[in-house]
């Protein structure tokens, strides 16, 4: 027996989602863009995790969506367990990026590249002030579900590596310790 009926306390969630999802990504192009004028790895390497962060969100969006449809007789349980599927998913990109950019960081190790850290200092601030209300807009709503629980930690720990980026940048701009970028980097 199933039962038709849409919650509509939803939609305002889903439209949260929708303005991570478009933060995410208007953040990777910006940070990518400034990590090729910079020369910073770590604005690159932080580009590739926001856009990790854009398809996590895409795909949390899509599974939030799947799971609201009712039971059908090819899946009598329904379809909540989609969300399950997409937080690991979304774990395990987390962490192949993460194995890479500890691979891109120790090769930079060695030869660490000029890097400009204005650059890096002023993205990283707009990076932390997008991961931050990327989580604030996910908080709510990751108490009732494992997929936006798993895109509320992983933004938290982004608004934890900007602050590291701005310290990598600021620690550039005072000491000039190239070793900083790629050490940032390899942040995990």
């Amino acid at each position: 027996m199933s039962h038709d009926h849409v919650n509509i306390s939803d939609e305002p969630n889903d439209k949260r989602v929708a303005v991570a999802i478009w933060a995410n990504g208007i953040l990777t192009l910006v940070q990518i863009a400034g990590g090729i004028f910079s020369g910073s790895l770590a604005l690159i390497a932080d580009a590739l995790h926001n856009f990790s962060d854009m398809a996590s969100l895409v795909i949390a969006f899509a599974a939030r969506k799947v799971a609201r449809r009712p039971a059908d007789a090819r899946m009598t349980f329904g379809y909540g367990r989609i969300e399950i599927v997409a937080a690991l998913i979304n774990y395990t990109t987390l962490i192949l990026v993460g194995v890479y950019l500890i691979y891109e960081g120790v090769m930079r190790m060695f030869d660490p590249p000029a890097v400009q850290g204005w650059a890096v200092v002023v993205l990283g601030s707009v990076a932390l002030v997008v991961d931050t209300l990327t989580a604030w807009l996910t908080y709510s709503m990751q108490k009732g579900s494992v997929n936006i629980r798993a895109l509320f930690l992983h933004n938290l720990s982004d608004a934890l590596a900007s602050v590291a980026v701005i310290v990598g940048g600021t620690l550039i701009l005072l000491y000039e310790a190239s070793w900083a970028d790629p050490a940032i980097t390899m942040r995990v």
